[in-house]
């Protein structure tokens, strides 16, 4: 059982870390390095943190509680139904960690009365402010600023986390993260 209000902030960023490790993974082994469309969520290399040391330090130092992560995870999942004919923007090693500081931005923005600037949020996440900036409205748009989640849906999507997500265990997936 998932209680959002109760569930430590730690074990939330541990199974989306683990969920998100995985679904990196798997779609760079299946859609392997794309050279011909990089998107501005691209790094040059991959960052040597962790997604999860990544998600505990911007969780340290902007305050995240688990229904901006959980929507993290909506958010993402939204941009990669919006763009499935487009393999770049699939979560892979090269992008991962823009694309969370950007989606964790937004949640934290539309679901927080209290937030930070993106000046904070780029130096906590490593990339410079101009880019974060860039980063945001490209995401915003991306997802056709369909921002709005619901109760229900965090709940339903702690759940599934806890249950084990489906890169993981085998159940069905009710997302688009995976790469197809």
């Amino acid at each position: 059982m998932f209680d959002i209000a109760l569930t430590p902030v730690s074990v939330t960023i541990a199974h989306i870390a683990e969920l998100l490790d995985a679904v990196a993974a798997g779609n760079h082994r299946a859609v392997g390095p794309l050279s011909d469309d990089i998107t501005p969520f691209h790094s040059r290399a991959v960052p040597a943190i962790s997604v999860r040391d990544y998600l505990e330090r911007v969780a340290k130092f902007v305050c995240l509680e688990n229904d901006t992560l959980l929507a993290v995870l909506i958010y993402l999942d939204r941009v990669a139904r919006a763009q499935r004919h487009r393999p770049a923007l699939l979560l892979s090693p090269f992008n991962i960690h823009r694309l969370v500081i950007t989606a964790i931005v937004i949640a934290h923005k539309f679901s927080s009365d209290v937030f930070f600037n993106n000046a904070r949020y780029a130096k906590v996440g490593g990339i410079p402010l101009a880019e974060m900036n860039q980063l945001e409205l490209e995401m915003l748009f991306l997802m056709k600023f369909d921002l709005k989640v619901d109760t229900a849906e965090l709940q339903s999507i702690g759940e599934w986390l806890v249950r084990g997500p489906p890169v993981l265990v085998g159940h069905q997936a009710p997302s688009a993260l995976l790469a197809s």
